[in-house]
């Protein structure tokens, strides 16, 4: 019997992803302002200025106040961008259609989401989400159906620190009455999930859809994870 109980997942890479990805959806959302802007030098330039910037966290808001610091954040990373790139006229409504784009429309589930979830529950495992993301997550997963399996959320935005922080993985376990020893942790980031929750001594496993590597802890998908449960 595995002395495991608890599933910990990161969000974005791992249960859902930015379906044309990044430059092509920012530039999709574009169009209607400007079509002189190509994708690949809006995903290097959205790289470099999201690589610079404060984590997306805030201490102590909720309610209206976090949906404003959370937008505003964003708001000042595009800006910045297009600073960059070459400023347009309506900026500001482009930015409010980006923004919402991304509440929703913008993902696309990994088809082995719900199956693996589902057959989590079947096992008894508690299911917690630790990740770097803001408000918007609570409508992306209950879009795709994914909330009715979470038994805890704990996001960077509403915690005062982030993801590789051993802070942001202990409040996670707190926030869900969960412990090191008994908990794994998957995400897709070598750095953020990895390895910052093997520091701290979490079982974590590291998914890359496109990685043929034997190595133990690479899965290939969500459904792998359950042969090294």
């Amino acid at each position: 019997m595995s002395k495991f109980n608890t599933i910990s997942l990161d969000a974005a890479d791992t249960l859902f992803y930015i379906k044309k990805g990044l430059g092509d959806t920012y530039n999709g959302v574009l169009k209607k302002y400007a079509d002189n802007y190509d994708s690949k030098n809006i995903s290097a330039s959205f790289k470099k200025h999201f690589s610079n910037r404060k984590g997306l966290s805030f201490q102590g808001l909720s309610g209206d106040k976090l949906y404003s610091a959370e937008r505003d954040w964003w708001h000042c990373l595009v800006k910045d961008m297009f600073s960059e790139l070459g400023m347009f006229d309506r900026f500001e409504d482009y930015f409010d259609d980006l923004y919402n784009h991304f509440k929703f429309d913008a993902w696309e589930i990994y088809d082995d989401t719900i199956p693996f979830l589902k057959e989590l529950k079947n096992r008894n495992y508690k299911i917690i989400i630790t990740s770097n993301f803001d408000s918007r997550i609570y409508n992306v997963c209950d879009g795709f159906g994914i909330s009715e399996y979470i038994d805890y959320f704990t996001i960077s935005s509403k915690s005062g620190c982030a993801k590789p922080t051993k802070e942001f993985f202990m409040k996670s376990l707190k926030n869900s009455n969960s412990n090191i020893e008994n908990t794994i942790h998957v995400g897709d980031n070598p750095e953020l999930d990895y390895k910052a929750a093997k520091k701290i001594g979490l079982k974590a496993f590291l998914i890359d859809r496109e990685n043929k590597s034997n190595e133990q802890y690479i899965i290939d998908s969500l459904i792998s994870l359950l042969g090294k449960i």
